[in-house]
């Protein structure tokens, strides 16, 4: 892979995101590219991103991001409902 991008996310959810987003990493979303995600800490969440061409890395970046937001989007929804 020649490209390489690592995010991360710090935020008190971080370890309720990773659980949540976790099964994602068993689909395969493209062969150009390869997903890695783990906690730092408690409140750290790494997202490392490999890919074999830009837009393969951009894809994926869309991807993941979208995942954590959503996720975190969701936390706050029913956080606020209890």
């Amino acid at each position: 892979m020649k490209l390489f991008a690592e995010f991360t996310f710090e935020t008190e959810t971080a370890e309720t995101i990773y659980r949540v987003v976790l099964p994602e990493l068993n689909d395969n979303f493209s062969e150009r590219s390869a997903i890695e995600l783990s906690l730092e800490d408690a409140n750290t969440l790494v997202l490392s991103v490999k890919a074999k061409d830009p837009v393969s890395l951009r894809s994926a970046l869309n991807t993941w991001f979208r995942l954590i937001q959503i996720a975190q989007e969701v936390l706050e929804v029913t956080t606020e409902a209890q």
